[in-house]
């Protein structure tokens, strides 16, 4: 039984914090493929199909002109692509051979690195793949190294190929062996170490599962309880994808991050193939399969991405250009204050204090004493009143003045003698060298009017 899958995708991927290049790379379909050295990409892609090839690797690249050595997995997958499109087969057959590519592919790079004495500390040894086909109505899955697949069905969030697998499978492995665990030294043709790569069962296909293929960086920084929280939102898979990297990059991490998200949107059970009556009909068949599948694929929507190298994404310009105008609104406010307040200051300095009534005082003969409260300054005083003058003072009247907060020296000898020309003389007397420098709390002698005019 044949199946048309529709499915979206969408893969995002960005460079971790304090990195040169982005070590990742990925596969869509055959559609859109990204080697490394691409800091920021994101793609995605809508189609109906029998087949899928969906694909993420980490450090799975090793190119050296001078020694004139060059692999890539993602070659390797695009000769894998091509092939079982063409030639068909089922999905056991299919998976094999992918599983013998990312062996190869695996074991070449790393006895390069070898050759090239490069740290086992070194990014480089990092190596990670997950892949994923889905093929007539069946899915299945192969990781190597840090590659991770989950897959999100009815609610329940699970990972495929996964280390699970891969013991379960040797354990399988010795239980077959111990009848020959005396012949473990010897070693057959064919059976030679295969690699680290996992496959996973074949599951068939149903309507709203989600897959999401994920770097090693994105995993070891969100973990997974949030991946698991994320995938299982209600949303698309370009939403997916860009959450699962913001939130990996909120926590500067130093690993490349990229997800990439495949969400099945319906199966559509094509039923069995009429037999032909002529054994003609039956023989041209195949081949007419094979044309039909190769212009399916040649006939798909070309994929929309976006790369963007400097530029973060929409939300994270808006919310910048947000708190940027909010910190220039603060800024002016607090400048206006300064200034308001400090033109107020400015006006109180220059404002002449109104003079309080001062205290009444007992003269040495017993006669009582009052100060004038009027300012002739400052009060209109009609023209046929004449100016009141100050009460005689003897020489042995001096009297003291407490500088008090807005006091002056024209306001005090306009207080005392109703005469502003006498502060040369109030200084002199009080030993003040600079009339304007006078503090609060400070005591002035007031001496009798005379006597001030007599030094």
């Amino acid at each position: 039984m044949s199946s048309v899958i529709k499915v979206n995708a969408c893969v995002y991927s960005r460079i971790g914090y304090g990195r040169t290049n982005n070590t990742n790379s990925f596969y869509i379909n055959g559609k859109f493929t990204s080697e490394q050295h691409i800091e920021n990409v994101q793609a995605s892609m809508e189609n109906r199909g029998v087949e899928y090839l969906f694909a993420v690797s980490d450090n799975m690249v090793y190119d050296y002109p001078e020694q004139e050595v060059s692999t890539s997995i993602l070659k390797e997958v695009g000769k894998f692509h091509e092939k079982i499109t063409v030639n068909g087969g089922d999905i056991n057959s299919k998976i094999k051979e992918l599983e013998s590519r990312v062996n190869d592919t695996e074991r070449l790079i790393t006895s390069f690195l070898e050759m090239n004495r490069v740290p086992e500390t070194y990014p480089e040894w990092n190596l990670g793949f997950s892949g994923l086909l889905l093929s007539e109505g069946q899915l299945v899955a192969v990781t190597s190294g840090n590659g991770r697949i989950f897959m999100m069905r009815d609610g329940r969030f699970k990972p495929l190929a996964s280390d699970v697998s891969r013991a379960k499978r040797e354990i399988d492995n010795k239980v077959l062996g111990n009848e020959e665990e005396n012949d473990t030294d010897i070693i057959l043709p064919g059976e030679e170490e295969k690699g680290s790569a996992v496959v996973s069962d074949v599951y068939n296909i149903v309507e709203g599962d989600s897959f999401l293929l994920l770097s090693n960086g994105l995993y070891e920084t969100l973990g997974e309880e949030k991946i698991e929280d994320i995938l299982a939102l209600r949303s698309d898979s370009t939403y997916i994808a860009h959450r699962l990297v913001d939130e990996a990059m909120k926590r500067k991490t130093e690993g490349d991050l990229t997800a990439l998200v495949v969400q099945v949107e319906k199966v559509l059970n094509q039923g069995k193939v009429k037999r032909q009556t002529s054994q003609t009909q039956q023989r041209i068949q195949p081949k007419q399969d094979v044309r039909a599948k190769v212009q399916r694929l040649n006939k798909a929507p070309a994929i929309t991405y976006k790369y963007n190298r400097r530029k973060t994404n929409k939300y994270q310009s808006s919310i910048l250009v947000g708190m940027v105008f909010v910190s220039v609104l603060i800024m002016f406010g607090i400048i206006f204050f300064i200034i308001t307040s400090l033109m107020n200051t400015g006006k109180e300095n220059f404002k002449s204090p109104t003079p309080t009534p001062p205290t009444t005082s007992t003269t040495p003969t017993g006669t009582p004493d009052v100060t004038p409260t009027e300012d002739p300054v400052e009060t209109e005083i009609p023209v046929e009143t004449p100016t009141p003058t100050p009460t005689p003072q003897t020489g042995a009247d001096v009297r003291e003045h407490v500088v008090k907060s807005g006091d002056s020296l024209s306001s005090i000898t306009r207080t005392y003698y109703g005469d502003t020309s006498l502060v040369n003389a109030l200084c002199k007397y009080n030993n003040i060298t600079d009339p304007n420098k006078i503090t609060q709390g400070q005591v002035i002698k007031i001496p009798p009017k005379d006597v001030l005019k007599a030094q």
